[in-house]
């Protein structure tokens, strides 16, 4: 994965369960989902964290082709949503890419 940058055109707010499930369409066949404990929710969302269906920080949309990595995140800048850019299904990254999903959870999906 590359770097994180701030994520463009994305919501200044963690996604609700509908948006996160509408982000699967024609190119999007799986969204993955981290279920993060309480504490760290707790750094990102403060006080307002109505529970981990309704508040997504973090996730990763697969395509057929590839895997891409968004994480809300809280520093001294504030609260957004950062980009950690794509991994090519196919390649070395795409075996790390896969363990790393064991962690996550399918929230919405086309298959």
């Amino acid at each position: 994965m590359d770097e994180p940058t701030a994520a463009e055109g994305w919501p200044d707010r963690p996604l609700t369960g509908d948006e996160t499930r509408n982000l699967v369409d024609a190119e999007v066949t799986t969204v993955h989902v981290m279920d993060h404990e309480p504490a760290t929710r707790g750094v990102v969302l403060r006080d307002d964290d109505p529970g981990p269906d309704e508040a997504i920080i973090e996730l990763v949309l697969e395509t057929d082709d590839e895997y891409r990595m968004y994480s809300y995140t809280r520093d001294n800048d504030g609260a957004r949503w950062m980009d950690y850019g794509t991994e090519q299904k196919g390649t070395e990254g795409d075996e790390q890419m896969r363990a790393t999903l064991e962690s996550y959870r399918v929230f919405a999906s086309a298959k």
